[in-house]
Order: structure tokens, then C-alpha cells, then sequence
């Protein structure tokens, strides 16, 4: 419901308007929005056929406004959920003497990690609000996640052109990755709980 109301109002802008309108849902996605992502960019790349959006414009307003949503999540999770897993009660989550490590792991992997989490649909804002909450430095995210949302435009535009992709067809696709992925992130994160808890 929400995406349809979403696509409907943005394929329905002109000029400037459209490419504003862009950026905020975009961003909106990124801190949490329910409207899947990819299927509002094959949406919009479907209006740089009719020329209702410029080809290059489109790329530089989509991947700025898909940073900024992530930027937003990353940084609620380097301010407050840095703090959070620090709490007594979160112990029970994040035993206090492997949280260094974790932190480490996250330093180290930076940019690739932000790079991979921009493709996996539907985890993007739980996983850079994990990141984030590890401390992960802001330069790595920016750089991983920032040349990744530029390439994910770029690739669903060729779809969009080469592939005659047309979102209608790729809404149902979406929804089901959404669904395996959250599963996987889910007995990802159980499997982790158990092994610190051994540990512990």
C-alpha cells in the first residue's frame, strides 16, 4: 500500500519537484520507511525512459539520498546504540568482555562490510545500526557504503533500460529476499547469542 502510494505520487512529479521528491523517499527508506527500496528505484529509473528524469541526475539524487538514509540509521546506532550495549542489561545480549573484539572486527572490515550490506534487501538499516553500534569507523562506512548505493543505481538503470525491468514484476521478488534475508540475519544473530553466552 504504502509503496504504491509512494510511486504513484513520485511518477506523477515534474522537473525539480520530482528529483526532491526522490531524495526524501529515498531517505525515508533508508531510516525505516515500509517501502522496499529497490522497487522505488526501478520505479524512478522507469521515468528516465519517458524523460520525465535525467539519466545522470537520477544516479547523483538516488545514491545521495540512499547514503543519507543509512548515514541517519548508522549514526543512531554509533550515539545511542553505543551506549545501549553498554548498559547492565544488555550483558545479557553482548557479554561486556567480547564487545573490544566485536568493535575490532568491525574497524577492520569497515568498507567492505558497508559495501555488501547496501545489496542484502530489507537488512540494510538493521545491519548499519549494528555497525554503528560497534563503533565502526565513519570513514569506512562512507566510503564502502557511499561507492555501493552509486553502483546499485547504476545497476538497476541498466535493468531498468538494457533489461526492460518494470517494477510491477519485481515487487513480489523483492518482498520474498526480504523475507529469506530477515530469517538468515535472524538465526545469524540467535547463533552468535549462543556462542557468546558459551563463552561467557
Amino acid at each position: 500500500m504504502f509503496l504504491d502510494l509512494a510511486i504513484t505520487f513520485l511518477t506523477a512529479q515534474q522537473g525539480l519537484p520530482a528529483y526532491g521528491w526522490l531524495f526524501t523517499l529515498l531517505f525515508l527508506c533508508g531510516i525505516g520507511a515500509p517501502i522496499a527500496q529497490d522497487v522505488l528505484l526501478i520505479a524512478a529509473a522507469q521515468q528516465t525512459l519517458a524523460g520525465a528524469l535525467n539519466p545522470v541526475l537520477f544516479v547523483i539524487v538516488a545514491a545521495l539520498g540512499l547514503l543519507a538514509g543509512d548515514a541517519l540509521t548508522f549514526w543512531t546506532g554509533h550515539y545511542y546504540g553505543a551506549r545501549w550495549v553498554r548498559r547492565p542489561w544488555a550483558a545479557r545480549l553482548v557479554p561486556p568482555q567480547h564487545l573490544p573484539a566485536m568493535e575490532d572486527l568491525a574497524r577492520r572490515h569497515a568498507l567492505p562490510a558497508s559495501f555488501v550490506t547496501r545489496f542484502l534487501v530489507g537488512q540494510r538499516g538493521t545491519l548499519f545500526f549494528l555497525t554503528g553500534t560497534l563503533r565502526m569507523p565513519w570513514r569506512g562506512f562512507f566510503l564502502g557504503d557511499g561507492v555501493a548505493a552509486v553502483v546499485h543505481v547504476l545497476l538497476l538503470l541498466a535493468a531498468v533500460h538494457l533489461l526492460g525491468w518494470r517494477w510491477p514484476d519485481w515487487q513480489g521478488v523483492f518482498d520474498r529476499a526480504d523475507d529469506r534475508l530477515t530469517l538468515a540475519l535472524v538465526v545469524l544473530l540467535f547463533v552468535l547469542w549462543l556462542r557468546a553466552r558459551r563463552r561467557a
